[in-house]
């Protein structure tokens, strides 16, 4: 089926609307009726089609979740045209991106050093609330840890914050459903297919941290800037005495 499109005169001019709100003026040789319709509506479908593809390199997604997670996005990502590759808990082989959920405060880090290598999107549930980190595309981009300083720096129960992320109940299991699951999956998919075309909202992605209310569906985004981690005296040395 080719994009729907709509036929009108401005000044004078034949002109079209394509589906995708893009506007065309034809020249009069152009002529007119069913046979130019289907024909501009296959091109501008074949344009758009194009233009959708993931550039080179960029089209396998790799997964690291649990199972049932697993399970729930599968489906959606494949109808979504994404190629996603269920992995295990050892680092992937030949993926541009992984997708890393990670379960538990401690596993923010794991793969901190994959990127320049590869790309890495992770989010993780605490409590009510789900986050999804800033795109990491280079070794300078925030790490899983400098997102959660940047957040204790920012937060006004800092010391609290930083102690329940050490207790059982922050790693307690992601299990979202509903109108919660469709909008991190959108802010997933949102994310991986502007890395894939190389998109101008890429660079956003990269300094942004997303978080979803469950209960209320309330997200807003957070901007997150790296910073470089502070160079370590070593062993035995000591800062000079002022």
């Amino acid at each position: 089926m080719g994009t729907a499109i709509d036929s009108f005169d401005v000044a004078g001019r034949s002109t079209i609307r394509s589906g995708d709100g893009a506007f065309f003026h034809l020249p009069p040789s152009a002529g007119g009726g069913q046979h130019l319709a289907t024909g501009v509506s296959d091109e501008l479908l074949q344009r758009r089609q194009a233009g959708a593809l993931p550039l080179p390199g960029r089209e396998l997604i790799g997964l690291v979740a649990p199972e049932p997670v697993a399970a729930a996005l599968l489906p959606v990502f494949r109808e979504a045209g994404v190629d996603l590759a269920v992995g295990d808990d050892r680092e992937p082989g030949s993926v541009g991106l992984l997708l890393h959920l990670a379960t538990m405060p401690a596993e923010r880090n794991r793969f901190d050093a994959l990127p320049g290598r590869a790309a890495v999107l992770r989010f993780y549930g605490e409590g009510d609330l789900v986050f999804v980190d800033p795109l990491s595309l280079e070794p300078a981009d925030p790490t899983g840890w400098q997102v959660l300083r940047r957040r204790l720096a920012a937060s006004p129960a800092a010391a609290e914050l930083r102690a329940w992320l050490d207790t059982p109940a922050a790693a307690a299991d992601f299990a979202l459903q509903g109108m919660a699951m469709d909008l991190l999956t959108a802010r997933l998919l949102t994310i991986i297919t502007a890395w894939q075309r190389n998109s101008p909202s890429l660079a956003a992605h990269r300094r942004t941290l997303w978080r979803l209310d469950t209960l209320t569906l309330a997200n807003s985004e957070h901007p997150v800037l790296p910073f470089p981690e502070p160079a370590s005296l070593g062993e035995g040395l000591r800062a000079p005495l002022r």
